[in-house]
């Protein structure tokens, strides 16, 4: 009897050591915890969720525990650089720099620390067709799928934040005339991050302008501050926030 109870709990036990349990979330048929076998990769789990035909498979999250560490740590030093500059800017006078430096930090310290990685693809079937994109997945991972939006932000250098409708087929830069820009907006360049976390950088200015850059709905177009302003503070603090930026989710089932 004894030797029959063990063999049924090592039985149980080889069970869920070769299981591996990760969430659900968004516009999805199964939503909540998802029990795969073990090696798991993100076909299986879109598959278990089955996405909603309203789901916006295009802006898809996958979210790690993995990441999230290194996310806090480009989070905290973002608003540290930013900070740093808020503190300069005063220093030297230079309030319109202030105001918009400080607004940027109020408004990155609301952001969450998501965990997500950046994913080409996120439909069940085609994930399942692609192996270079249908990475293994580990205990606590999420898939999230929002519902489709239809507007785009512009967000940064700006005077307020702006959610302006979706044109289609409109080029990334046309929609900056409907958000006015502070002074000490970049005026050469913007960064477009698109819904499935990629990070496009994009001259508008005369002498760099690039070729027109069409938008996929729920995209953010950041309005970098100037160069000068940050130079002496990190080179690298607009693509540190372009990059923060890319981690966030859409709205829809689950997301305030």
């Amino acid at each position: 009897m004894k030797r029959a109870l063990y063999v049924l709990l090592m039985l149980v036990w080889s069970a869920a050591a070769s299981a591996v349990q990760v969430q659900a979330d968004g516009a999805v048929t199964h939503a909540g915890l998802q029990t795969l076998k073990d090696p798991a990769r993100l076909s299986d789990a879109a598959l278990a969720a089955q996405p909603l035909p309203q789901a916006y498979i295009l802006g898809a999250a996958w979210l790690r525990p993995s990441l999230l560490e290194s996310q806090q740590r480009l989070k905290a030093g973002v608003l540290f650089d930013l900070g740093s500059l808020r503190q300069r800017a005063h220093g030297k006078g230079k309030q319109e720099l202030a105001r918009i430096v400080g607004a940027m930090v109020d408004w990155i310290t609301s952001l969450p620390v998501t965990g997500r990685q950046s994913a080409a693809l996120l439909d069940p079937r085609a994930v399942e067709a692609s192996p270079p994109e249908n990475h293994p997945l580990a205990a606590g991972d999420r898939l999230y799928y929002p519902l489709r939006p239809e507007t785009i932000r512009v967000v940064g250098a700006v005077q307020q934040p702006c959610t302006l409708p979706l044109v289609p087929l409109q080029d990334a830069r046309i929609y900056l005339a409907a958000c006015a820009s502070s002074s000490e907006a970049d005026p050469d360049s913007i960064q477009v991050i698109e819904p499935d976390g990629r990070v496009f950088v994009q001259g508008i200015a005369l002498w760099n302008r690039s070729v027109p850059l069409v938008l996929a709905p729920g995209a953010v177009i950041y309005v970098p501050l100037r160069t000068r302003a940050i130079q002496l503070v990190d080179p690298a603090l607009n693509g540190d926030i372009a990059t923060f930026l890319a981690t966030q989710l859409l709205p829809g089932p689950g997301v305030e």
